[in-house]
Order: C-alpha cells, then sequence, then structure tokens
C-alpha cells in the first residue's frame, strides 16, 4: 500500500472518529461525510446503550454522547468484530479516561458487571452441562465454561437511578454469571465463602474431587468450624451443581 494511500485512509477514519477535525473541500464534501460520521457514531453509540442500560440510564444525555465520542476518537479498538465494542467499551473505561465531567467512581466496574451478560450469552462450549444434585467424594468437580466468577468494590447489583454508592464498600461482593439450562443468563450474589471455594475449583483445570475441596477449605477457613463449613459446602455444591454453574465427572 502507498504511503498516500495510507494517509488518505487515516484521514478518512480520522475525520469519522472526530468531525470537528474535518475540513470539508465543499458542501458536498462535507454532506456525504456527515452521512458516515452519523452512521458510525449512532452504531457504536447503539452498542453502548443497548449494552450497558443501567450505566447510560444515570448519565444525562449530553454525558452519554460526549463519552461515546471520546471512546470512538480516544481508544484504539483491537477487534474488527461489532459483537467485541461492549468489552472494548468495559477497557475503556478501566483506563480511566479524561472526560469534560466526573463519571461516576463506580462506573468501570458497573460497566464490566452489565458486558458480562453479553458474555455469557455469547460464549461457546465444547461439552454440554446437565443440571445435577450429588456429588460423591471421589467424583471431580468442574467450574462451568459458560459460568463466571467475578468481584466488585461496589455493590453493583444494587446501581441505578434511586442507588449511587460514592464510596466503594469495606467488604468485596462476589457474583456469579452463567448460563442455565433454557440458555438465559442468570446472576447469582454468593459469599466469600463460597466465591473461595469457586475460585478454587477454577485453579483446578482437571477437576477437583469433593473430598480434596473440603480438605483444602478447612486448611484455608480454620476459622469457621468443621461441621459447620462442610454442612454449608455440601449444599452449596448441591445447588451449584443443580443451577450447572459446576458439573461433576467421575
Amino acid at each position: 500500500m502507498s504511503d498516500g494511500l495510507k494517509a488518505q485512509q487515516s484521514a478518512f477514519v480520522t475525520a469519522i472518529k472526530n468531525p470537528s477535525s474535518f475540513q470539508a473541500k465543499n458542501e458536498d464534501e462535507k454532506r456525504r461525510m456527515a452521512i458516515y460520521q452519523s452512521l458510525f457514531f449512532n452504531n457504536v453509540k447503539g452498542f453502548v446503550l443497548s449494552g450497558f442500560p443501567v450505566l447510560t440510564s444515570i448519565l444525562s444525555s449530553d454525558d452519554v454522547n460526549h463519552l461515546v465520542r471520546q471512546f470512538f476518537i480516544q481508544h484504539n479498538c483491537r477487534s474488527p468484530y461489532f459483537v467485541e465494542i461492549s468489552k472494548e467499551f468495559v477497557d475503556y473505561l478501566a483506563s480511566d479516561p479524561e472526560l469534560s465531567f466526573p463519571l461516576p467512581c463506580f462506573a468501570a466496574e458497573l460497566a464490566h458487571y452489565e458486558w458480562l451478560e453479553l458474555d455469557v450469552s455469547i460464549r461457546h462450549a465444547s461439552i454440554a452441562v446437565s443440571p445435577s444434585i450429588h456429588c460423591k467424594g471421589a467424583d471431580k468437580l468442574f467450574f462451568s465454561p459458560l459460568a463466571t466468577l467475578a468481584s466488585y468494590t461496589y455493590p453493583v447489583h444494587l446501581i441505578g437511578a434511586n442507588f449511587m454508592p460514592v464510596h466503594p464498600s469495606a467488604d468485596r461482593h462476589y457474583y456469579v454469571v452463567y448460563r442455565d439450562i433454557e440458555d438465559e443468563v442468570q446472576f447469582t450474589l454468593v459469599n466469600p465463602v463460597t466465591a473461595v471455594m469457586l475460585h478454587s475449583i477454577i485453579q483446578h483445570e482437571d477437576g477437583m474431587a469433593l473430598s480434596q475441596l473440603e480438605q483444602l477449605l478447612c486448611e484455608q477457613l480454620p476459622q469457621i468450624p468443621t461441621h459447620n463449613l462442610l454442612n454449608g459446602l455440601r449444599q452449596t455444591v448441591s445447588d451449584l451443581l443443580q443451577k450447572t454453574v459446576l458439573f461433576t465427572k467421575a
């Protein structure tokens, strides 16, 4: 590709992303470029509005437009696929961008929480996970490829127009986002002990026997009476097997 063509393409992209940088030679060129500028911006804005309904609902219309425009101008997307735009937007917010208005302190975490719904909904799995409630001591437990364990410093599941925290919580909040047998995405708030349990299973890609998991948690959580810990563990495992967050192999 010639340097001249590269320069033309770069100028065209810049004009689409940042209309204020474009100087049209005449009204016809201005009109034609405005079509491209509007088409691309509205497509990106549409993905942001549909992918992050809670976040965008607590921002003014002007702030949403500015945020999307700055994302469009400043962020270099690494994927050509439209479905990846939401993840790129999450990455952009996580970079703490400079904007003309202050984003809520929880914006990056809330965006990630909202993005997980799309991520889990389109995720592919090479195995079929069926619900169950039984797990023998020797059975190996696996974390579903259609589930994600996430943690945040803000209670993102409560955030909305009527609740916008200004400080992070004293303790982290843990969530499991998963696709159930009806292919519907579900969100579950879990306690720290369950989060430790799931993290342990996730770390064992070849599976983890229930007996091994019990021993590990007793070592990691000595402050909890063993009888209470094991009873709670077995009940939680049974519940998560039924929800297909976990599955077993003999």
